[in-house]
């Protein structure tokens, strides 16, 4: 057989495999999409569920039990996040045997709400800031037997750069004279705690009882402030502040390190574009726009920072 890089597994077959190990009766599994991982909705008779079924050769099995643990330790705080469901011998995470490797898997409630949709508001900013505040405040003392890599410049930033590198240095110059400045003015940036890792609208969701924060997927301890990376680009950055500053300080050091690590996170998405996402999208994929809006964003910086 042919080795196979990414598998999509057929959603009435994975409903019936999954079933017996979370007693549960499934009475239907739909696709809901598939990028970085396969998302499905699952139903029985009262409930519906979330499946994150992650591609093979991510995340190990460890990294993500830090995740689901992080996710328990926050409801428990009373923030805002969807339940996972343990599989029947106690376990968070799963295995499935795919053609391609072991692939890892979690199931959580499914929460009834809408994503924020344009226009947004200010009020919605600081509602949001005010939840990544209590985010903050409940992941500050997250403890975990298991470990996941941290959100540091080695692993967002050193190892990213290289693999561009090795697909395509057209920019060399431009990535490694930002990734020294970055280096030379994030160091003594001293804020490292427990980070969401992807803070947008896109991982938001509108509930009866408010924001509730989604996507734990890039969690990691590593600086605080690249939590404010995207929203600072946005409109709505002082209504978020005023949110957060609600529970917690944004303070004068968290904002001259915000445009440094929005060069972290441009490069850390570049890498997405170029390296990971052509593996099962194809090389068609880096033509796409999203690694030119990347590299505009870089060449912007550039004319600040250096």
């Amino acid at each position: 057989m042919i080795p196979t890089v990414r598998s999509l597994p057929d959603p009435a077959a994975l409903a019936g495999w999954l079933g017996p190990r979370y007693g549960l009766s499934f009475t239907s599994c739909t696709l809901l999409r598939s990028l970085v991982n396969d998302v499905y909705v699952l139903s029985t008779d009262e409930s519906r569920y979330v499946l994150k079924l992650y591609r093979y050769d991510g995340r190990r099995p460890d990294e993500i039990r830090w995740e689901t643990g992080l996710s328990a330790h926050l409801g428990a705080a009373g923030v805002l996040v969807p339940p996972v469901r343990e599989l029947l011998d106690g376990d968070t995470v799963g295995l499935l045997e795919s053609p391609e490797g072991p692939r890892t898997f979690t199931l959580s409630s499914y929460v009834e709400g809408t994503k924020p949709r344009p226009p947004f508001t200010d009020s919605m900013y600081a509602e949001f800031g005010e939840r990544l505040a209590a985010f903050h405040d409940a992941a500050d003392n997250y403890t975990s037997t298991y470990f996941r890599p941290p959100a540091d410049l080695v692993h967002r930033l050193d190892e990213p750069l290289e693999e561009i590198l090795a697909v395509d240095n057209a920019e060399e110059n431009l990535l490694r004279s930002l990734a020294e400045a970055v280096r030379n003015n994030v160091a003594q940036y001293s804020k490292a705690g427990t980070c969401h890792g992807d803070v947008s609208m896109d991982n938001v969701l509108l509930t009866e009882q408010g924001l509730l924060l989604l996507d734990f997927d890039l969690a990691a301890v590593g600086p605080l402030a690249s939590d404010f990376a995207g929203v600072a680009t946005t409109v709505h950055w002082d209504a978020f502040k005023a949110g957060y500053r609600i529970r917690r300080p944004i303070t004068a050091e968290d904002e001259a390190a915000i445009p440094y690590l929005q060069v972290v996170g441009s490069i850390f998405n570049l890498r997405f574009h170029l390296v990971d996402k052509p593996q099962w999208r194809g090389a068609e994929s880096r033509d796409e726009g999203w690694a030119a809006a990347e590299l505009d964003r870089l060449r912007a910086a550039a004319d600040v920072l250096l």
